[in-house]
């Protein structure tokens, strides 16, 4: 509830008939897209094919992303996951060919810089656009000694298998609240200002029934905290859901960041088209 609906009782008196349903048909007409569910299953794979964690392709001659320190030895980054886009259902704006890898920082942030999301110094984000299942692979270099792992958001090796979805934008997104209020408006022909005197529960019925959590490639992230869109003015052309990893058990997979949240990366839509990887904004938030 907001600050004017704290004080005055968030007098404004609900519409009759299903407003909230009424609203959620509006987002699901007018922000529905593709996304692609990405389902995990506890089984080994081959170093090309889609997966998290375990060995990642490393093709004869890649140089292994390392986490670029000033006057320190450079201390190799950890593999998260990577995406064969031929295995994966088309998106609209997504490559269709090559595979794309996540690797973030051994350090208790996993890489992510607050201030620059897309400053790719412990993080990189990789583009393979030809990849080969018979060239001998190479091997991952050793942390230096002293170098102790950090405890990672997950163990082993996961399969990823795909499913096409679609979805609306959900309540987490920055630029929700914003269509919430001229929905409402438009709905009700109000010509409130805010949310503030909207009715609290009919907006907690609109946010519980917007929701698209779990693992996926498209549409819309979700976020346990605020979206880092909202103040990081810079990062709000960054629109393309790459890849989104939350948190829980699916498929007998765990993951877990510090216990609850989810991760994301993020483009630009006409960097991704362009197969340009290199301002990718990486965050990721836990309860």
């Amino acid at each position: 509830m907001g600050f004017i609906g704290k004080l005055f009782g968030n007098k404004e008196v609900a519409p009759a008939g299903d407003v909230a349903g009424r609203i959620v048909e509006l987002f699901e007409k007018q922000t529905s897209v593709e996304t692609v569910r990405v389902l995990p299953s506890r089984e080994s794979c081959a170093p090309w094919e889609s997966k998290l964690g375990g060995v990642p392709y490393l093709p004869p001659g890649f140089a292994f992303p390392r986490e670029r320190r000033e006057g320190r030895e450079e201390v190799p980054l950890r593999f998260l996951a990577q995406l064969n886009f031929w295995e994966m259902p088309a998106l609209e704006g997504f490559p269709t060919r090559g595979l794309a890898q996540f690797y973030v920082g051994n350090d208790e942030q996993y890489g992510m810089d607050y201030e620059t999301l897309t400053a790719q110094k412990a993080f990189r984000v990789v583009f393979h656009e030809e990849v080969s299942t018979d060239a001998e692979q190479g091997e991952a270099p050793a942390m230096p000694e002293g170098e102790a792992p950090v405890a990672f958001p997950l163990e082993g090796e996961a399969r990823l298998r795909f499913r096409l979805e679609r979805t609306c934008m959900g309540g987490d997104d920055f630029r929700f609240d914003g269509l919430l209020l001229k929905f409402y408006n438009e709905v009700t022909g109000g010509k409130l200002r805010s949310l503030d005197r909207v009715p609290e529960g009919l907006l907690d019925e609109v946010y519980e029934r917007v929701r698209c959590g779990g693992h996926r490639v498209g549409g819309y992230p979700s976020f346990s905290q605020l979206d880092p869109r909202a103040y990081h003015d810079y990062a709000r052309e960054h629109t393309a859901l790459l890849l989104q990893l939350a948190s829980g058990v699916e498929g007998g997979v765990e993951v877990s960041w510090r216990g609850g949240g989810f991760c994301h990366f993020l483009a630009r839509p006409d960097d991704l088209a362009a197969g340009d990887f290199a301002e990718v904004a990486y965050s990721w938030d836990c309860y």
